[in-house]
């Protein structure tokens, strides 16, 4: 499969890449988690340059371009851990709702209005909820909700579909849950909050895939630069008198973050376009989030163990990727749910005969 760019998708990489490269320096980045940690302004800028909509329909005021445009944001913003809703707005519920419910499109290009997904309870599988929706109205509790502290709206999944239920509709009540990554996740509590049936429970495997591919390409670029970081550091560390890169234990280590890496792109990307080409992705989504959850947490681990000390420093640059990489790989479900899910597809997909 050709992954290259074509003239316009290598603009808009290097576009996004210099605006974050711009805004995400170390000290940008404390000063946002010393605060809300969220980084709205940096979102309306991205908003502004007609970035975060470059996946929406023009109808709703985006570019009408695809899947493949959303992926190469998505892994330049895990490539400098921009605190902004990407993840949860243009790689999940944006396209989500392009298919089901185009209405709810309204603001989200131009950064007006933020709209998440609400799909992990308590307890249970992503893949299987138990809050009830009857009679117009929704009922139970969400945790670990992408943005859900400056939502508009939410996605929510239920035993019987999926509904949409305004942030602040009665009966809604929003706790901040701080998390790894240093950006807070929400606690929702639905109790009898008027919502608004998008789908049947089948369309739930659609939204999951756009969330396991989106997740896929984030790890892929907190990857990347995670590779990046420590290459350079192991070659220009001396100790008895040589380059660290040298010593054959640490060569070989950085050989299998790179292979990890890599696997991880190519899973992703593999992914991103089935969905691009309006395929079904199913199979490719779950091997990408295996690989990003399983993958994901060998790089970050190795990268900070070739640093020693340093890679812990919270003024050096590489501990925010290991926390990015942690949150990435439990969301939607970590690595043995991830390997269960896929198996699960290989086992009822028919055998042609």
């Amino acid at each position: 499969m050709d992954f290259s760019f074509n003239s316009d998708q290598e603009e808009l990489r290097g576009l996004t890449s210099r605006v974050l490269t711009d805004r995400c320096t170390l000290e940008h980045l404390k000063e946002i988690e010393g605060g809300e940690g969220i980084d709205m302004a940096l979102w309306r800028e991205l908003a502004d340059l007609g970035i975060v909509g470059i996946g929406m329909p023009e109808s709703a005021g985006g570019a009408g371009l695809g899947f493949a445009e959303v992926a190469i944001v998505l892994e330049e913003v895990g490539r400098f851990v921009a605190q902004v809703p990407a993840l949860a707005v243009m790689g999940m519920a944006a396209p989500f709702l392009a298919e089901y419910a185009p209405a709810h499109l309204a603001g989200l290009a131009s950064g007006e209005r933020i709209v998440t997904v609400a799909l992990h309870e308590l307890v249970g599988d992503v893949h299987v909820p138990a809050i009830t929706g009857a009679g117009g109205s929704i009922t139970g509790v969400k945790t670990n909700v992408p943005f859900g502290t400056v939502a508009d709206g939410f996605i929510v999944s239920a035993a019987d579909g999926i509904y949409f239920v305004d942030a602040k509709a009665s009966g809604v009540t929003v706790e901040r849950q701080d998390a790894t990554d240093g950006i807070p996740d929400a606690k929702v509590t639905f109790a009898g909050a008027a919502a608004e049936k998008l789908a049947d429970a089948s369309a739930l495997d659609r939204l999951i895939e756009y969330g396991q591919t989106s997740q896929s390409l984030i790890m892929s670029g907190v990857t990347a630069k995670s590779v990046e970081i420590m290459a350079e550091y192991v070659k220009e560390r001396v100790q008895f008198d040589r380059q660290i890169a040298t010593f054959q234990a640490v060569a070989q280590r950085a050989a299998d973050c790179r292979i990890d890496a890599d696997a991880i792109k190519l899973t992703a990307w593999g992914a991103a376009m089935r969905l691009n080409d309006g395929l079904p992705a199913g199979e490719n989504a779950a091997s990408a989030k295996y690989w990003a959850a399983e993958g994901g947490a060998r790089v970050v681990r190795a990268c900070t163990h070739l640093h020693g000390g340093v890679g812990v420093d919270r003024d050096y640059p590489l501990h925010r990727y290991y926390l990015w990489a942690k949150k990435q790989e439990l969301f939607l479900g970590g690595t043995t749910q991830s390997l269960l899910h896929l198996g699960k597809i290989l086992a009822d997909t028919p055998v042609n005969a």
